[in-house]
């Protein structure tokens, strides 16, 4: 699936996909206060769509967000991205952004992160000269620690605080290609600055060398993804919202699925069995645990 959906003269209009957390250790506290990570990301099929327009008789930038008026701000990482690539370019001139959300804020997907990326990229198509990929990488680091990983729109390993990555192994990304996957969320939002903050009141840290460990054992074959699925973020989340557990236990004993949280969530997914007949019913579970509110979206891993 191609990040570029339609282009025409002085507009582009660009996909921006979630991501699902396969795999994230956390392996410590850094200096900077950011915690180490070791993560396997996986982009999907639902995502965000950002039309940028541009305007050569201003020099406003204005964002819309259909739906979601509080993220029409100059905080939201798109308008961040835009004026990065201004500062950058040394040109001025106006921009008119449609962002319409599908990845619900605070949800663990990627987002926000996946918006100003895509945002960059868009703002690079516009322009009357390009910046580099490397140029465009560093502005990405800047603005967030997981918006590198969207450079790489297939699967991918991200370390330190998320701004070392590269490609997973090939035969994996491709057996991941196409893969099934059930997103679910209930009716809230989860701050990651939170999430990581009660994780840090009892830490207990994955060893750096147990996680890579891990990784290579996936990515050479000898852990099959259900055996590879981990999270450590999972146990401040169930710590302190205490319905994510149950209905985990259920999915699993009575499907035989491995239900996970991406990032710090709230959002959850599940990967579906090729054949797997069954949708409806888990579906139907999911609503009745977490109530008609839920949010469900069935999509499957791009590369």
């Amino acid at each position: 699936m191609e990040q570029i959906l339609a282009k025409s003269p002085g507009v582009v209009e660009l996909f921006a996909p979630a991501k699902i957390n396969l795999f994230l250790a956390i392996t410590g506290k850094r200096e900077d206060n950011y915690h180490e990570l070791c993560t396997v990301l996986a982009k999907v099929s639902t995502g965000d769509v950002i039309q940028l327009s541009r305007n050569n008789t201003s020099r406003e930038v204005n964002l819309k967000c259909p739906g979601f008026k509080e993220l029409e701000t100059p905080d939201n990482l798109v308008s961040q991205a835009v004026s990065k690539w201004f500062q950058e370019s040394g040109e001025c001139w106006g921009v008119e952004i449609t962002l319409k959300k599908n990845i619900l804020p605070m949800s663990g997907l990627g987002g926000g992160s996946s918006d100003a990326v895509s945002t960059l990229l868009g703002m690079n198509e516009l322009g009357d000269s390009q910046l580099s990929e490397q140029v465009l990488l560093n502005l990405a680091e800047e603005i967030g620690s997981d918006c590198p990983s969207f450079f790489n729109y297939g699967p991918c390993l991200a370390e330190g605080r998320g701004e070392h990555v590269r490609p997973i192994e090939q035969s994996r990304s491709l057996h991941l290609c196409g893969q099934q996957v059930l997103l679910f969320r209930p009716n809230i939002g989860l701050s990651t600055a939170a999430v990581y903050a009660d994780f840090s009141r009892k830490p207990i840290n994955s060893s750096k060398e147990w996680a890579r460990e891990r990784v290579s054992a996936w990515e050479n074959g000898v852990l099959s993804i259900e055996e590879f699925l981990h999270n450590d973020l999972e146990r401040p989340v169930f710590e302190k919202h205490r319905y994510f557990l149950p209905l985990f236990n259920m999915i699993q004993q009575k499907y035989g699925l491995h239900p996970k949280l991406s990032g710090s969530g709230s959002c959850c997914f599940v990967l579906l069995p090729q054949g797997f007949d069954q949708l409806s019913c888990l579906e139907d579970e999911v609503i009745q645990a977490w109530g008609k509110d839920v949010w469900l979206q069935k999509c499957k891993i791009i590369a």
